[in-house]
């Protein structure tokens, strides 16, 4: 055990880079979780160990996924917080993937509990993956965005031609969830953390395209050796489907154009 977490195993770990994703509130397009699955899965990464779920979760919120298959109980998952580890072939840090149901109860103690291990396990830095509903997207560049812990780190992200986020005002504070927590639970332990934001449209349950521009801000900045040819192609694939999609929704409505539907 490690505060609430269930450690399988002590991995020997090089200054770690701490990417993370949640399932939930800001997931929009599965770009959260969608990114952190696609590393865990191409990287070969390995599962070391997972957080007690029973204290952060409301099961009327966050119900248990069951499989029945006649009559016989095949299955339950129950909200989960996984923990991933690789070593990083190309010789710079290694990486630690934290794939998670974002919690609906102690947010604030659920951050710590992450950041603790974080900081037991050495954790250069965290990478935090948020996905947000916008209306109109660009056809052109898939923008990224960024919160950031030290003001420091502006200036290592233009080289990256990442955005930044402006959301809410004193006058007119805006909802956050668990990725802002813990950016500031990561400021109180003196850890580096950035949180990277894709944008989806409200029609699209997964959008490949702002989790292939993730993807590569990531693979640039981790100094990762990671073909994305794969989620590029995927990213394309979609793209020929929703501009289809437009062009018979323009014949059959007369209301809008491909790209402002799109």
């Amino acid at each position: 055990m490690r505060g609430r977490f269930n450690i399988y195993e002590q991995p020997i770990l090089t200054e770690p880079m701490f990417i993370l994703g949640f399932r939930g509130w800001a997931d929009a397009g599965r770009i959260s979780s969608g990114s952190v699955s696609y590393l865990v899965r191409k990287l070969g990464a390995r599962k070391f160990g997972e957080m007690v779920p029973d204290d952060f979760y409301i099961l009327q919120n966050s119900r248990p996924l069951g499989w029945i298959e006649e009559g016989i109980i095949r299955r339950i998952e129950w909200p989960s917080t996984e923990l991933f580890y690789c070593k990083n072939t190309a010789g710079g840090n290694d990486l630690m993937l934290l794939l998670a149901d974002e919690p609906n109860f102690k947010p604030n103690e659920y951050a710590e509990e992450i950041v603790d291990l974080a900081s037991f396990c050495r954790v250069r830095r965290m990478y935090i993956i948020g996905g947000v509903v916008t209306p109109e997207i660009s056809h052109e560049e898939q923008t990224v965005e960024a919160v950031v812990g030290n003001p420091r780190l502006k200036d290592e992200l233009k080289e990256y031609r990442v955005g930044y986020v402006t959301y809410g005002s004193s006058r007119q504070p805006a909802p956050v969830g668990i990725h802002s927590l813990l950016v500031l639970a990561c400021q109180r332990k003196s850890i580096d953390a950035i949180s990277l934001w894709g944008h989806a449209p409200p029609f699209a349950n997964i959008y490949p395209r702002s989790i292939h521009a993730i993807l590569e801000k990531l693979v640039k900045m981790l100094k990762i050796d990671l073909d994305l040819k794969d989620i590029e192609k995927t990213s394309r694939d979609f793209d020929r489907l929703m501009e289809e999609a437009a062009r018979q929704y323009e014949l059959t409505e007369g209301r809008k154009k491909p790209e402002y539907f799109y």
